[in-house]
């Protein structure tokens, strides 16, 4: 004897297929939702423009020296991203030193090392990103 599904289950069962056969879409309404507006294709064309030019100057001597000014603050929010995840997990902080030669440290007593190494990659990662989406509004570039 098979055990036969319940009032709700049989519910379920025929409200699931029934979303399912209304939420049917055309290939015309997928191309028009993946195809950038005017003013996307326009920020992914300067989101193309800006990381070629920087793998220009990146790699030719004594041009690079143009993003010099760049490279350092990465380094001090790399940094600075350090001391905070230690400040959050309970370490003092000793000093936070940018060498001239796009280095830095951060000395700091106590902490969660698993919280505190990765924060410097992440938390300027998430900073950078951040400052370039605050570039395409208005109101978040002037804050």
């Amino acid at each position: 004897m098979s055990p036969t599904p319940s009032l709700v289950g049989r519910f379920v069962v025929e409200h699931a297929a029934l979303a399912l056969t209304t939420r049917q879409v055309s290939r015309e309404q997928v191309e028009h939702a993946l195809t950038p507006t005017k003013q996307q294709r326009t920020i992914l064309i300067v989101i193309c423009a800006y990381v070629l030019g920087i793998l220009v100057l990146w790699n030719i001597p004594y041009v690079n020296i143009v993003l010099l000014p760049f490279k350092l603050v990465t380094v001090a929010l790399h940094e600075f991203c350090h001391a905070a995840a230690g400040l959050c997990t309970g370490a003092k902080i000793k000093s936070i030193t940018i060498d001239p030669d796009e280095g830095g440290l951060t000395r700091m007593s106590g902490g969660k090392w698993c919280c505190v190494m990765p924060a410097g990659y992440l938390g300027s990662s998430f900073l950078g990103a951040l400052m370039v989406f605050a570039g395409f509004d208005v109101l978040a570039s002037k804050i």
